[in-house]
């Protein structure tokens, strides 16, 4: 009886655990538009990836706090998605099936994220590029303008936009569980005072 009421017990609060792994999001034509909770360091974020320019995606691209990453975290950012996606063959075998990089002659991907106002040239960004399918070197650095950017239509280049993951609520046990679990702990209770001692 009591191996029958904790499987029961085990059975009703499993919807209780939540844990976000992180997962790959795509839109109803399988197109890889990003993706949730990707952990870099403590925090976890969330990706969104699209066409634009580096100042409409990045709040002007002017000001180091536009972007999320400082350069020491940008390769951990960068490392996370490559992890994430280095496994999934829809992606890696035909990165145009990447938001941004559907009409690339290129057979490739670059997912571009901005991380500092570029030292050397004045309007200009340091970007690292994200490279799918991998060959050898998953990176490039570049520096690009904050105004004009890559037509990622025709240079199989797209732009990554990181943002903080939203903390999960901790979901509230429904009311029919603790019903349930009330009900039969009493019917473990009444059937364990019956007992007669042999």
């Amino acid at each position: 009886m009591l191996r029958t009421l904790t499987a029961v017990l085990f059975l009703l609060l499993l919807p209780l655990h939540s844990s976000s792994a992180a997962s790959l999001v795509t839109d109803a034509n399988g197109i890889l538009t990003g993706a949730r909770d990707i952990l870099v360091g403590v925090n976890k974020y969330d990706v969104v990836i699209g066409n634009g320019t580096c100042a409409g995606l990045f709040s002007g691209c002017d000001e180091q706090s536009d972007f999320p990453f400082i350069a020491a975290d940008v390769y951990g950012a960068s490392d996370a998605l490559l992890a994430l996606l280095q496994y999934d063959t829809r992606f890696v075998q035909a990165p145009t099936r990447i938001s941004g990089c559907e009409a690339s002659g290129f057979g490739n991907c670059i997912l571009l994220t901005p991380y500092r106002l570029s030292t050397t040239y004045p309007d200009y960004v340091d970007i690292i590029g994200s490279l799918l399918p991998t060959s050898g070197q998953p990176y490039s650095v570049e520096t690009m303008s904050t105004i004009n950017h890559y037509n990622a239509g025709s240079s199989g280049r797209t732009y990554a936009v990181w943002t903080k993951s939203q903390p999960a609520t901790v979901p509230e046990p429904s009311t029919l569980m603790l019903l349930g679990i009330g009900l039969l702990s009493q019917r473990w209770l009444r059937t364990r005072g019956k007992r007669v001692p042999v």
